[in-house]
């Protein structure tokens, strides 16, 4: 389990609001003990527009809480080309983490343009778009309870 793998230093857990809140929630409900000193903060940042990543990263939301000197785990939805968290990495580094490691939930490895893994994965995930558990298309579909495989005629016009 992911868990029992990151108990041991963890004092800061920064998630992706909005897509990987519900992967932070999960992690969080099953570390147990509770690390002394774990704090959660959220932050936004994002490349994607419609179904491409755009290689621009927007940090839409900061992190509140102070990194400097914590060590910090990433909770993520997806990586997929690794623009974003490598950026995001690069931003926790120079804002003076102890230590940033990658928890993901999917690892579209194929995808990959940076050279960027993730620490703990749960899932490797085919080269196809995905939707549901807080993964979304353009604001859709993100409640779904399960994780699926949003079919080209859903995004593609003719």
């Amino acid at each position: 389990m992911l868990c029992a793998m990151i108990c041991v230093t963890l004092n800061a857990l920064t998630d992706k609001l909005s897509t990987g809140g519900r992967t932070a929630a999960d992690l969080v409900r099953c570390i147990d003990p509770v690390p002394r000193g774990l704090e959660m903060d959220f932050l936004r940042i994002s490349s994607y527009v419609g179904t491409q990543s755009s290689g621009n990263n927007t940090m839409a939301m900061q992190p509140r809480l102070p990194v400097k000197g914590r060590h910090v785990l990433v909770v993520e939805d997806i990586v997929d080309t690794g623009r974003t968290l490598k950026a995001l990495i690069s931003h926790l580094e120079q804002q003076g983490a102890a230590s940033v490691k990658i928890v993901t939930l999917l690892n579209k490895q194929a995808r990959r343009v940076m050279e960027i893994q993730a620490d703990y994965v749960g899932f490797q995930c085919p080269d196809d778009f995905v939707v549901g558990y807080g993964l979304d298309f353009e604001h859709k579909y993100r409640s779904l309870p399960y994780i699926g495989i949003l079919q080209p005629r859903c995004y593609q016009l003719d």
